[in-house]
């Protein structure tokens, strides 16, 4: 294995000697041998500026063990009944027992993921990162949602994450979600893992040409530090609407890697996170149009209050041959206190003549004109504020197209501000 950066701290020690202690495939090697010479970010990583790991990870915990009975036992409890599709992760390994049954489904295959997966390699290929190649040394037991070409599928299917064995652990999971041609579906991801330790996740999306996909993330707690990678690739004309709803985040990095790598593909992106406290949310996105004639539009929220810092990077990356791409990316907080910080930082790289790419950033407080307008009208200022914050954020919701997905994050979102942390 190739040397470990100089003077390692001790959760790249902890790293180090975790994966030392075990067997593994070539490919599992080799990531860690690449995160082995690059180490946790810093802020001497230019994508890791705002958000410095090596720093915040002191030690790296135990990785959580394969759940057993008793384990299930205690994340079934966690999950309530639903009127939808539900896979489940329990400390990131694929949980059938908590899953439904999908082999009744047609076009549907649900199955473990393995680690020498070729559309997972193929996804993987175009994000090169120290944490996703962390996530592929460690991850186990994950698993592939397969929808096939020309299939349609009504109902939504929820991948939930949870965690089971209870103590600060390392909590690595993977996901691979494959549509092929023409094929169409939603899917909602509720990450319910909570508590101490460290979560490294990953999914991997590939929609085939024609394909379309409505997908939205909801995210509330998580662990003391974690990160979230999303992956995706579209073919010729396929279609993704995505969205996330980030709250309740200790000390998150959500980053997604996305090309459009055939013509005439459209990604929309949109997110609102709310922070309170001392929470620290970053959303760092790469999106490489790959081909002639996509169009990508991308909307993020923030809401910061007390002492929360939010933070955005996004990058548009227009190659020579990817003539008459349509991009425009958007970024605006909403600070609901002089303590408060946000951190914006939309970028074009842009090297082909015909195209049309612009980008922006805002960042201010409440108006005060709209609130006394709302309490001249016998509102309460509190609710008042609430109303305006509930206004600002579910906006970001309104790109999806699947109406229960819309309506579940916007539910969440009124849950949120009832408890009057954002007023």
């Amino acid at each position: 294995m190739g040397a470990i950066l100089q003077n390692p701290t001790q959760a790249e020690q902890d790293l180090l000697k975790s994966f030392s202690a075990e067997r593994s495939d070539t490919q599992r090697q080799a990531a860690f041998e690449r995160f082995a010479r690059a180490g946790l970010p810093s802020r001497r990583n230019e994508a890791w500026h705002y958000t410095d790991l090596r720093a915040k990870l002191r030690a790296a915990p135990p990785r959580a063990s394969r759940p057993d009975a008793s384990v299930l036992d205690q994340a079934k409890e966690k999950l309530a009944p639903v009127d939808r599709f539900r896979i489940v992760t329990v400390d990131g390994y694929f949980s059938p027992e908590l899953s439904d049954d999908l082999t009744c489904v047609q076009g549907v295959k649900l199955r473990p993921l393995v680690a020498d997966d070729a559309i997972l390699k193929r996804l993987a290929e175009g994000a090169e990162d120290a944490l996703l190649d962390l996530n592929t040394a460690f991850a186990e037991g994950g698993f592939a949602l397969e929808i096939a070409p020309e299939v349609h599928i009504d109902a939504v299917f929820e991948l939930v994450a949870l965690d089971g064995a209870l103590g600060a652990l390392g909590r690595f999971g993977r996901t691979v979600v494959v549509l092929g041609d023409g094929a169409r579906a939603a899917i909602l991801e509720t990450r319910a893992e909570s508590g101490e330790g460290f979560g490294d996740s990953a999914i991997f999306l590939s929609l085939g040409r024609g394909a379309e996909l409505d997908y939205a993330c909801r995210a509330q707690g998580g662990a003391a530090v974690e990160v979230q990678t999303f992956v995706a690739r579209l073919e010729e004309e396929a279609r993704l609407r995505a969205v996330s709803f980030l709250a309740g985040a200790p000390f998150l990095r959500r980053q997604l890697f996305i090309s459009c790598a055939g013509a005439n593909a459209e990604v929309h992106l949109a997110g609102a996170a709310l922070l309170r406290g001392r929470e620290h949310a970053d959303t760092t996105l790469a999106l490489t149009h790959d081909a002639p004639s996509c169009i990508s539009r991308e909307t993020f929220k923030y809401v910061l209050a007390d002492q929360a810092n939010g933070v955005f990077q996004g990058r548009i990356i227009v190659p020579p041959h990817a003539q008459k791409t349509d991009g425009k990316m958007l970024c605006r907080g909403l600070l609901l206190s002089d303590d408060a910080a946000m951190s914006a930082k939309p970028e074009l790289e842009i090297f082909a003549d015909d195209v049309a790419c612009g980008h922006g950033a805002a960042v201010a407080k409440l108006d005060q004109n709209q609130v006394f307008y709302m309490e001249s009208r016998g509102i309460p200022r509190e609710e008042a504020r609430a109303i305006l914050v509930e206004a600002f954020a579910a906006e970001a919701f309104d790109l999806l197209d699947d109406e229960e997905l819309r309506d579940l994050l916007k539910a969440d979102l009124a849950r949120l501000l009832a408890r009057g942390d954002f007023a």
